[in-house]
C-alpha cells in the first residue's frame, strides 16, 4: 500500500523546494474561538489560493450552523475552531494536508457536535486534492482496493481499541469525505461522530498505511 501512495504523492512533484509552507494562527471576526491557520508560500497567487479555500471552509461552517440553528428553532451557545497540520512538505513533496476542527453547541442539547474537516494542497499549485485526486493519479489504486483496506484497518482498529461499530456500516459501502497525509506520508481517512458510531466512540481516524 506504501508504494502506491508513494507514487501518488510522486506526481505531485513538478516543482520542488527545500522549504516548507510558514503557517501562523488568526482569529476570525475578533473570535477568540475561531482560530485558523494562514499559510505563507514564495508564490503569492498559490498562497492566496490557499487561505482563500481556507477561509470558504470557515465561512461555511459557520453560516451552516446558523442557517441549522433557525430551520431547527434552536440558539446556538457557542462555536469553536482550531487546526493541526498533518503534512508540510514532508519527505521534500510539496503537500499541505491541514485539520480543521469545527464544533457547536446549541442551547439545550446534551453535548456539542464536533467534526474534523481535512483540506489537502498542492504547495506548487495551491489546488486542493480531494479524493478524485487519489483516484485518478494513483495507479491502480481504485475505489474498490482502497475500500477493502479501509475496511479492513477499521475493523483492526476498533478490534483493538474496543471501539463499537454499528454493524450495519461494516463493510464499508463508500469512502469518508475528509482523508489527509501525516508527516510520515500515512494516509489517514477520518469518520465523523455519528458516521459509523455512537457519539461516545468520538472522530475515528484511520491511518491505512499503519
Amino acid at each position: 500500500m506504501k508504494k502506491i501512495i508513494m507514487a501518488v504523492l510522486m506526481v505531485v512533484l513538478s516543482v520542488q523546494s527545500c522549504f516548507a509552507a510558514e503557517i501562523h494562527q488568526e482569529i476570525f471576526n475578533g473570535n477568540q474561538n475561531l482560530q485558523y491557520p494562514v499559510v505563507h508560500v514564495s508564490d503569492r497567487a498559490v498562497e492566496e489560493k490557499i487561505n482563500g479555500a481556507i477561509l470558504d471552509e470557515i465561512n461555511r461552517f459557520i453560516k451552516e450552523i446558523h442557517y441549522a440553528a433557525q430551520y431547527n428553532g434552536s440558539e446556538v451557545g457557542g462555536i469553536y475552531t482550531n487546526y493541526e497540520i498533518g503534512s508540510n512538505e514532508a519527505g521534500n513533496t510539496v503537500i499541505l494536508s491541514i485539520l480543521l476542527t469545527e464544533s457547536v453547541y446549541n442551547k439545550g442539547a446534551a453535548h456539542p457536535l464536533t467534526f474534523l474537516r481535512a483540506l489537502n494542497f498542492n504547495l506548487s499549485s495551491g489546488e486542493l486534492m480531494g479524493i478524485d485526486y487519489l483516484l485518478e493519479v494513483g495507479e491502480g489504486l481504485k475505489e474498490g482496493y482502497l475500500l477493502e483496506k479501509l475496511n479492513q484497518k477499521l475493523v483492526e482498529k476498533a478490534e483493538r481499541e474496543k471501539l463499537f461499530i454499528f454493524p450495519e456500516s461494516l463493510p464499508l459501502k463508500k469512502l469518508p469525505q475528509d482523508f489527509y497525509w501525516d508527516k510520515n506520508l500515512h494516509v489517514h481517512f477520518i469518520f465523523q461522530q455519528y458516521e459509523v458510531a455512537p457519539y461516545a466512540v468520538g472522530i475515528i481516524d484511520v491511518d491505512i498505511d499503519a
